[in-house]
């Protein structure tokens, strides 16, 4: 059954996330607690981020943070071509394991607005970051899926037997460095063709836009997106999720399984809740190692 290897520090996993840098970035995404307004860089970064240190949670053992899993992150529009974005001790380096994220997070107090009862209450709280908010130039993702690709083609000449690799794409708009639609989805088809022993490299595309219409996520029709051209090639680029990360969207969302025949990996329109849920359930669909048995940390395997 595919999707269903069992993740240690043998058979580690990978997440690879790319981001949307380009200048269009910069428009306004949400407003805060206080009524000031947030870019989607911004609201990008905060989920990214969360996202990051969820995981390192998720891989926390009595003895430390285990290697169940290698990260890397890709943005695409700071400059014309695309790059690995991690800052500081992690600067240059491509894929590293979830430990060495851990290593190095930047911890910093972050003062936050909240409404309480109708007021606004401001609170400090610590977080962690490995991601800054950018919003640069154009919107070469293209050539962010062709980086991609070469990246996992290696990871997985190491890791065959490996669940697959888990691609989380977000941006707000179409790619630039391609003359037809056509072309994008041929790449991204040559992403998802990539697979381990355990099955396909899985794309989940998030689009956002922190407009005022209701996002559309994780359909399992083309039906049930707005009728808008992009919507659609977005809609095709993106896996077909196992069964397994179906009957779990089902549950979370609360749909008939039996009248969900497919899901597809995406969202159309996202807000910041929208968003977060893509992160959260894009990423926890692989920990598939059972927990630490009682007295003992660690996975039961690895």
């Amino acid at each position: 059954m595919a999707y269903s290897q069992e993740i240690s520090r043998d058979r580690r996993g990978v997440f690879l996330f790319l981001v949307d840098q380009s200048r269009s970035m910069d428009k306004e995404f949400s407003r805060d607690g206080a009524g000031g307004s947030v870019n989607r860089a911004t609201v990008v970064a905060d989920a990214l981020n969360s996202t990051l240190e969820e995981l390192v949670n998720r891989c926390m053992r009595d003895e430390g943070v285990r290697d169940y899993f290698d990260i890397g992150i890709i943005g695409y529009g700071r400059t014309h071509r695309p790059e690995f974005c991690w800052r500081k001790g992690l600067a240059g380096r491509r894929l590293v394991s979830i430990s060495e994220v851990a290593a190095n997070a930047e911890i910093e107090e972050k003062e936050i607005v909240t409404v309480v009862r109708g007021q606004p209450v401001t609170e400090q709280i610590t977080v962690s970051r490995w991601v800054e908010p950018v919003a640069g130039e154009s919107t070469p993702m293209n050539a962010a899926f062709r980086l991609a690709i070469a990246t996992l083609e290696e990871w997985i000449y190491s890791h065959p037997t490996s669940f697959p690799p888990a691609v989380i794409n977000i941006t707000d708009g179409m790619a630039n460095d391609v003359s037809s639609e056509d072309e994008l989805l041929a790449t991204a088809q040559r992403l998802t063709s990539l697979k381990t022993s355990d099955g396909n490299a899985l794309l989940i595309n998030c689009h956002i836009s922190g407009g005022n219409e209701a996002p559309v996520l994780f359909p399992w029709n083309p039906m049930q997106l707005p009728r808008d051209p992009y919507a659609k090639l977005l809609f095709d680029m993106s896996s077909e999720l196992s069964q397994r990360h179906r009957a779990i969207i089902c549950e979370i969302f609360e749909r008939d399984l039996e009248s969900t025949p497919t899901i597809r990996g995406m969202a159309f329109n996202a807000d910041a809740v929208a968003l977060v849920k893509l992160l959260d359930i894009g990423t926890r669909q692989a920990f598939t190692f059972a927990p630490p048995p009682v007295g003992g940390g660690g996975a039961r395997r690895g």
